[in-house]
């Protein structure tokens, strides 16, 4: 779901706010992932070498419940508490995570799903290089500083409502001034590396919409998730993840329109896609009709994938508005009133404490130093 909000920009334009694209489909699959996997096996009555990969007793006999991690004794099965991501049953003791809002991660799953904020920032910025490597440097941000934030509370589930679906993050786009904008994504941690580089494609898509699309370009809702769903479809291509391409098709967060802009994009290229964004003015693809001949696309700028260079100092991008306060973005992370992280930079690490943000500009501490900071301007420490 895109939210927009601004005095002088459209209300399409500028919040972005999604409900995350796997929930749906990966519940189809994980019912009939259960459905097999938790076929009740009658064991004869020869002994087995069949061990319970939850409790460790073993060998079992009598009924054993069988998953893709391995067999379940009865008593285990009836166990509640769940993974969140392949189902099996957890208890005290056994190595598995909680997260902050009552998700379980078993102890299988834990070794390859994301869980702190480095990981998240890394993960994203990975992510970026290969989209953009995906689709040519007109794909890459004009303003490429965004935010990463990682967090274990499922602030924007509607699970409670009716056909609510499960939110996996929050992107958002805001107006900086002089035609500049300041980016955030937030995500959901405890997914797996895979499916959390395709919230974080899916993420970075809006990102890149909001920068390149006309005021005046009215897209369909379902539309702007189906472009970016396309970004993460392409990525797992790319990947070699057929299960994941799968879900995205079946998914109904786009009411079908991925299947329609998957055809599209293999009729037009990604290019048409992009190029669509930025010059057409119909609100969704027309399969039959829509590959019209666009305006050319203007040159791109030059994209350079690789490791990026650390800043010289600290620079002041904006703030951002999650909750009732106010957060200053400096070098990409933000911070709220108080706030003290450490930031890295060319020339060694800095201890940063946020004191006060003003609008355009903020009062911080750099290594215990006051300095004042405004925005858009790149300050090296005293």
């Amino acid at each position: 779901m895109n939210l927009l909000s601004g005095k002088t920009i459209a209300r399409d334009l500028t919040e972005v706010a999604w409900e995350r694209l796997w929930f749906d489909a990966m519940r189809k699959l994980f019912v009939i992932w259960i459905l097999f996997a938790t076929a009740l096996v009658a064991v004869a009555d020869d002994p087995t070498n069949y061990f319970c990969v939850v409790c460790g007793k073993g060998p079992l006999t009598g009924h054993i419940w069988l998953y893709p991690r391995g067999p379940v004794c009865d008593d285990c099965e009836k166990i509640r508490d769940r993974c969140s991501l392949c189902g099996l049953p957890v208890k005290d003791g056994d190595g598995h995570l909680k997260t902050g809002d009552g998700r379980f991660i078993c102890k299988y799953c834990k070794t390859n799903v994301v869980m702190t904020q480095e990981e998240a920032k890394d993960l994203f910025e990975q992510t970026r290089d290969e989209v953009v490597d995906l689709y040519g440097p007109q794909f890459a941000l004009k303003y490429p500083d965004v935010t990463v934030n990682l967090f274990d509370v499922d602030y924007w589930s509607e699970r409670g409502r009716e056909n609510g679906l499960h939110k996996y993050g929050f992107a958002s786009s805001r107006p900086a001034g002089n035609g500049a904008w300041t980016h955030e994504v937030v995500m959901l941690s405890g997914h797996t590396r895979e499916e959390m580089m395709g919230i974080a494609a899916h993420e970075y898509t809006h990102l890149w919409i909001n920068e390149n699309r006309p005021a005046a370009h009215q897209i369909d809702g379902d539309t702007v998730e189906a472009i970016c769903e396309l970004t993460a479809y392409k990525l797992m291509q790319r990947k070699n993840l057929p299960a994941m391409q799968k879900s995205i098709l079946e998914n109904p967060y786009t009411n079908g329109k991925i299947k329609d802009l998957v055809e599209v994009e293999r009729e037009g290229g990604t290019d048409y896609v992009l190029n669509w964004v930025k010059n057409s003015t119909a609100q969704t693809f027309d399969v039959e009709a829509n590959l019209a001949p666009l305006p050319a696309p203007a040159p791109p700028t030059p994209y350079l994938a690789g490791p990026r260079p650390l800043p010289a100092g600290l620079k002041f991008s904006g703030t951002m508005s999650f909750g009732k306060a106010p957060m200053a973005v400096i070098n990409g992370e933000s911070f709220a009133a108080g706030d003290q992280k450490t930031i890295r930079l060319h020339d060694g690490s800095v201890l940063v404490h946020c004191l006060q943000i003003n609008g355009e500009e903020i009062t911080i501490e750099a290594n215990g130093k006051p300095l004042t900071l405004v925005r858009g301007e790149e300050k090296k420490l005293p």
